[in-house]
């Protein structure tokens, strides 16, 4: 069929030229006989005919063809008006006029085909899959498609005109709740669709489309199976990492459990102080693996499910709830944001939390506000304890920098930038801790 399509446009442009002559012919014909006649005012409107269509046919040279059209005309009409001021007067307006449409016509027409041509690159270059759905009697028609479209259905261009997209669909369902979508919001974007080639091959795309103003389709699909396939394997592999780390943490846990009883009786049966220090060093030790084991048990799904979008004043208030914080207030001011972050994003403020409790000795209360800046969000952590000494304010997030061998702080760095988030401490010694979070333009929403 596109075969045919070029066959019929090569034969249209053909045709020009003898139509456009026959529409010359007529008109300089019909205005002589008009001439002949004695009749100089209902003719000439004949000549916008040749004018129009070859400045819409032929744009670039349409303004030089009206203007020959116009001289032919004044040509043909001043011997037969005979000195009359009037008819010359109007001669020439009429011939103005046709120049006048001309360029004005080959104007528009160059404008036009210029933005077809733009488009046409985009639509034909374009490295989606893209197509030109037309709505059929019974179902939906592939009218155009692209080389890169083609190639995603397994098909050629040419073989896939007049096909319905329908074919294409794991779940033709799919199609009537991504058209009725369209033509509800007038486009879509990002949504997830399996198509199934011909050759019986999957295919995972991410379909948009918006609505044209004759109620067509624009369709684009990106592939995204290697993607999809490549997030599948990298979750199997996450899921045998954590059990991996599960088993390895409940052997270490156990270990170090049979290490503190051993030492435990050691300090029952030994009274000799230089033992006793020994066996409290071991004791020490072993209590900072053991808390260790415990913050990675907390985390050990960290990356494991995919992000989401989440309302910050409801998972503090969840947080909150959980805490023993006596002589401690939280106050949150962060209604209706909600930032996309991984879903282990409680273990961030429940650690911020207990390590202002924990650390700022004089702390009683904590208070979590936002503001929005140029760059992104910004979302503060504050408390009025003793806060932080500046040598101290990067080595908290360190890895056992802090804390006895904690990784409180290490960790919630690490949930953070799983969503490109980053944390840092900005308060002053003295005055208070203050950790300042920042979320980037598209990582945050305020509903």
């Amino acid at each position: 069929m596109t075969g045919q399509r070029q066959f019929a446009g090569i034969a249209g442009e053909d045709a020009r030229l003898p139509l456009l002559a026959a529409s010359v012919v007529v008109a300089f014909g019909a205005n002589a006989a008009g001439l002949f006649a004695g009749i100089t005012n209902v003719f000439p409107h004949l000549m916008y005919l040749p004018i129009v269509l070859a400045a819409y046919w032929f744009s670039r040279s349409g303004s030089a063809f009206s203007l020959v059209l116009a001289l032919g005309y004044l040509a043909m009409t001043l011997p037969f008006i005979r000195g009359d001021a009037g008819l010359i007067v109007a001669a020439l307006a009429r011939a103005m006029a046709f120049v006048a449409i001309g360029v004005i016509i080959s104007f528009l027409s160059l404008r036009l085909r210029e933005r077809e041509q733009r488009y046409r690159a985009v639509f034909d270059n374009s490295e989606a899959g893209a197509f030109i759905i037309a709505p059929g009697d019974a179902e939906p028609r592939i009218e155009e498609t692209n080389y890169v479209g083609a190639t995603l259905l397994g098909s050629r261009a040419d073989s896939l005109i007049g096909e319905p997209i329908t074919r294409f669909l794991d779940d033709p369902g799919v199609w009537r709740e991504f058209q009725a979508k369209v033509r509800l919001d007038g486009a879509v974007y990002g949504y997830e669709v399996a198509l199934r080639r011909p050759d019986g091959a999957a295919v995972q795309v991410l379909e948009s489309g918006g609505l044209l103003p004759d109620g067509r389709i624009i369709l684009t699909l990106v592939d995204i199976t290697a993607r999809t396939n490549a997030e599948d394997a990298l979750r199997q592999v996450n899921t045998k990492l954590n059990m991996m780390g599960r088993l390895t943490r409940n052997d270490l846990m156990a270990a170090v459990s049979a290490l503190l009883r051993r030492i435990g009786e050691g300090m029952q049966q030994f009274d000799e102080p230089v033992v006793r220090r020994y066996l409290e060093s071991l004791e020490e030790s072993a209590r900072i693996v053991q808390r260790s084991a415990e913050i990675t048990r907390d985390y050990q799904d960290l990356g494991l499910r995919p992000a989401g979008w989440q309302p910050l004043q409801s998972v503090i208030r969840e947080v909150t709830s959980c805490l023993l914080l006596p002589g401690i207030s939280v106050r949150a001011w962060v209604e209706r944001v909600e930032i996309f972050a991984d879903p282990m994003l409680d273990r961030v403020f429940s650690n911020l939390i207990k390590s202002s409790a924990r650390h700022g000795k004089t702390v009683s209360q904590v208070v979590i506000t936002y503001q929005i800046t140029d760059d992104g969000l910004l979302i503060y952590v504050e408390d009025d304890g003793v806060g932080i000494p500046e040598a101290e304010k990067e080595k908290i997030f360190e890895y056992g920098a802090y804390a006895g061998g904690g990784l409180g702080l290490f960790l919630v760095r690490e949930v953070l930038s799983i969503t490109n988030m980053t944390i840092r401490e900005t308060g002053k010694p003295g005055e208070g801790a203050r950790f300042e979070i920042h979320v980037s333009p598209d990582g945050y929403r305020v509903v």
